[in-house]
């Protein structure tokens, strides 16, 4: 819970003080590649590592890296002289940490958890990342409007430090690192090749893929949203944040109640998939908050719905041997939400923010609509 709302607050504010700064929609695009490229770069091989190493020293490495970044955001802020290329340079730092720190916490999950009740507890586990989906943009946004950017960053480091504190209290037993299994990129091409060579793991990934590009860079725009359509501020940019967060818990708590009675999660999650390009697209066109906000819930309930249902799929089938390398390519498509910002400051900046939102959409609701169409992907069950 204290990773994910330093998580949450440090977006928030990167993406806040970005805007204020410069109000240049390309400015978020710059922001979203400084924060994406890294993920790219370095998320594949954080996958190798968390098959090679001890997952749990790995963890803590990487939080220590993240909570010294955000204090020097937070110093830097605080003294008044952080710029554009300072906030760029900390935020592509702690997205390399972060690259690393994803797909060993992901691989940590069968350690903690009986093979059986894993449906449940991928469920129930995403819980935190939920609720502080809601409760750290908002409580970030109100922050920055009674006290500045500096309170932003100075709520993601001390959440930050916590998380680390308790993480140094976490045992776990079994799932051994490899040894003695061949070269890193040799390890590296064999989990490409296993994802590739199984076309349920492919499209499941190819789904997550699209949303972060398509669908999720919408949250990169949200500045936009707030202060030029809407016209309500940093406190109600943090209550559109929030507005996702809630549904996100409603679509947690909904899957973890009923995943066991659902025999064919094909065609459910590609249909709350299909129906989150829709709901996106009808936010890009909302007059005001009164809509924009039920349409956010709505599109963080379906989102959920359809992702938590996909991670189940991949954690339940992925060999224990491959688990840290599949599921840092998984993590990959998921953590490409900067570089989904960075499309969509793009097309922003040549048409609106609100074409932008909805070309993604069209795309997310496409690509579901079009896999909905394998028999394949109809008939897995859990």
């Amino acid at each position: 819970m204290f990773y994910v709302l330093g998580h949450r607050a440090e977006y928030t504010t990167f993406a806040w003080i970005t805007w204020e700064v410069t109000h240049d929609p390309l400015s978020l695009a710059y922001l979203g590649l400084a924060q994406g490229v890294p993920m790219v770069v370095f998320q594949l091989f954080g996958g190798v590592m968390a098959d090679r190493v001890n997952r749990l020293r790995l963890l803590i490495g990487t939080q220590s890296l993240t909570a010294v970044v955000l204090a020097v955001a937070f110093g830097l802020t605080l003294f008044g002289v952080a710029r554009v290329p300072h906030l760029l340079a900390l935020a592509a730092l702690s997205s390399t940490f972060r690259a690393f720190d994803d797909p060993t916490r992901m691989a940590l999950i069968p350690q903690l958890i009986d093979r059986e009740r894993l449906p449940n507890a991928i469920a129930l586990g995403s819980i935190p990342w939920q609720a502080g989906r809601m409760i750290g943009p908002s409580i970030t946004g109100l922050l920055i409007a009674a006290f500045g950017g500096v309170a932003g960053f100075g709520l993601a480091a001390l959440a930050s430090c916590i998380a680390l504190a308790l993480y140094s209290q976490l045992q776990t037993s079994g799932g051994s690192p490899v040894r003695g299994g061949g070269h890193v990129l040799q390890q590296f091409a064999e989990g490409l090749n296993f994802v590739a060579g199984n076309f349920v793991f492919a499209s499941l990934i190819s789904l997550a893929l699209f949303n972060s590009l398509f669908a999720l860079s919408y949250v990169t725009l949200l500045p936009i949203f707030a202060d030029v359509y809407f016209k309500v501020g940093s406190t109600g940019y943090g209550l559109l944040n929030a507005a996702h967060g809630v549904g996100a818990l409603v679509g947690t708590l909904t899957v973890a109640t009923i995943i066991h009675r659902i025999e064919r999660p094909g065609p459910v999650l590609l249909g709350a998939a299909a129906l989150l390009g829709l709901l996106l697209m009808g936010f890009a066109v909302s007059p005001g908050m009164w809509l924009a906000m039920p349409m956010l819930v709505l599109v963080g309930l379906s989102n959920t719905f359809s992702l938590t249902q996909v991670s189940t799929l991949l954690q339940r089938e992925v060999p224990d041997q491959l688990r840290g390398r599949v599921m840092g390519i998984y993590s990959l498509c998921w953590n490409l939400l900067p570089l989904g910002g960075l499309l969509g400051g793009v097309l922003a900046a040549a048409v609106n923010a609100r074409f932008a939102v909805a070309f993604g959409g069209g795309m997310v609701a496409a690509n579901a609509l079009l896999l909905l169409t394998s028999r394949r992907l109809r008939a897995v069950r859990y």
